[in-house]
């Protein structure tokens, strides 16, 4: 008797482990690489490089010489024939400069004397004279190659009616220079050019500009939250001479998005400068994309809990999630969960049907309430069909219908912080030497995609930015 009972507590054991193993594995699913995270749009950060005409008069007086020509035993066309001749002209005033009607206007007061060796048959001598006068010159500038300004000066030397005499022989100096202008007015000409070129650097200034692009900017605290400007190319307008200045346009296209993260995302290493580019016109407009994203993990653990608070019951039979994990596909998304089907007649859990399986949804985003949910939620093929063959109470769209009701998540109250921080943060000028401002006028229609780490809607938002280079280095 005592032989028998124990064969029987055997086999009821023996029984017992077989309906507790009893479970399920379905196959993996089919995944593809999940969507490629959207480009942010490009937008052109430009700023206006100022000359004052006062500036480049200050250089032109530092570096040009007060002895302006100085030539010795020069050949020169005297009307009657050729002569040799020795002039020096001095500058005597300051170099005044204005900049208007798209040129530079330059006025230098100068003094000429003159000395002109005269050989006849039975003579030779020396005619002397002296003039005073102005030269006045036109400047137009131009965008060269190799970020160099290109100037161009030419003009006419005005002189009183100076006279070089030597007996009853009169030459008018004025008439002297003017007819030999092209030589003796050169070289002045020239080392204008020279100073104005060296006097409006470009390159510096691009560089600047493209070093504080490189810089994230905190547009939020809590969590913090940085604009990443991402330079891509830098370019460099025409120059305008208006308004008593010399202006130049820069300009860097960026890819701007907001990124969150504890510590700020800026490069180790700056990169290099790229070949300047042609900037067309100056803007102050501005686009950039401000991400929502939800990590798949925070996603799951949220419908995790909402399953928590009401225990499931389908086809009559009571249902436990025991684990929910969200991965990316590229047409859609799997919800890989792991369930426990109870039997009615177990008060004790002890032979509970447990397996993994898999279910698909697409995410969808309502731009309205700005609501992340995953819609049509069903089993995954091979799922299916291993539940139809062993608990066919859970064949059915029930399950996919209620977990379909738990992954539901609002964007809305984040967003809207974070919306309020940016605005507030550029309308605060940022940064030293460049400063970066802007003001955010509305956030676009939003779009939904999902990548490698989570759901990500994306919220274009336009405005105006303002970016001043003429500030203190």
């Amino acid at each position: 008797m005592r032989a028998a009972r124990s064969d029987l507590f055997r086999t009821f054991c023996a029984l017992l482990a077989c309906f507790a193993v009893c479970g399920f594995e379905a196959p993996q699913p089919q995944r593809t690489p999940a969507p490629p995270t959207p480009l942010p749009p490009v937008s052109t950060l430009t700023a206006t490089l100022s000359v004052p005409a006062g500036a480049i008069a200050a250089a032109l007086n530092e570096k040009t010489k007060t002895d302006i020509v100085h030539l010795r035993k020069q050949r020169v066309d005297c009307a009657i024939a050729q002569c040799l001749l020795d002039l020096d002209a001095t500058r005597d005033g300051p170099i005044v400069v204005s900049a208007r009607d798209n040129a530079l206007s330059i006025a230098v007061p100068l003094s000429v004397r003159a000395q002109m060796p005269v050989k006849g048959p039975f003579f030779k001598t020396t005619a002397n004279g002296a003039a005073r006068g102005t030269a006045r010159a036109t400047t137009s500038l131009s965008l060269a190659s190799n970020w160099r300004i290109a100037s161009s000066t030419s003009g006419r030397i005005l002189l009183s009616q100076g006279d070089l005499r030597l007996g009853p022989l009169r030459m008018n100096v004025a008439e002297l220079w003017n007819r030999n202008a092209d030589r003796l007015s050169q070289e002045l000409f020239r080392s204008f050019d020279r100073t104005i070129a060296s006097d409006l650097k470009v390159k510096p200034e691009a560089e600047r500009l493209w070093r504080r692009a490189t810089r994230p900017i905190r547009v939020a605290k809590s969590p913090q939250a940085w604009l990443v400007l991402a330079p891509e190319r830098v370019r460099v307008g025409q120059p305008s001479i208006q308004n008593d200045a010399v202006a130049i346009g820069l300009g860097v296209d960026v890819r701007a998005r907001v990124v969150l993260l504890d510590h700020s995302p800026e490069p180790a290493m700056p990169p290099a400068l790229p070949p300047v580019e042609p900037l067309s016109a100056p803007s102050d407009r501005f686009a950039f994309v401000v991400p929502v994203l939800l990590p798949y993990g925070e996603a799951a653990a949220l419908a995790m809990r909402r399953l928590a608070q009401k225990p499931l019951r389908i086809a009559g039979l009571p249902v436990r999630i025991q684990s929910l994990e969200i991965l990316p596909s590229g047409r859609d998304v799997i919800v890989a969960t792991r369930f426990c089907v109870k039997q009615s007649w177990d008060p004790f859990g002890w032979f509970d049907t447990c397996g993994q399986g898999y279910l698909r949804g697409v995410p969808q985003f309502n731009a309205a309430t700005h609501v992340i949910r995953i819609a049509n939620v069903h089993y995954d093929v091979a799922t299916e069909g291993l539940l139809s063959s062993r608990l066919r109470g859970l064949a059915g769209p029930e399950l996919g219908r209620v977990l379909e009701s738990k992954l539901v998540f609002d964007a809305g109250r984040d967003l809207e912080e974070l919306d309020g921080e940016i605005k507030a943060a550029l309308a605060r000028p940022e940064g030293r030497g460049v400063r970066i401002s802007g003001n955010v006028e509305k956030f676009g229609a939003p779009s939904l995609t999902w990548t490698n780490e989570g759901f990500l809607a994306t919220f274009p938002a336009q405005g105006t930015v303002s970016v001043d280079l003429n500030l203190p280095h």
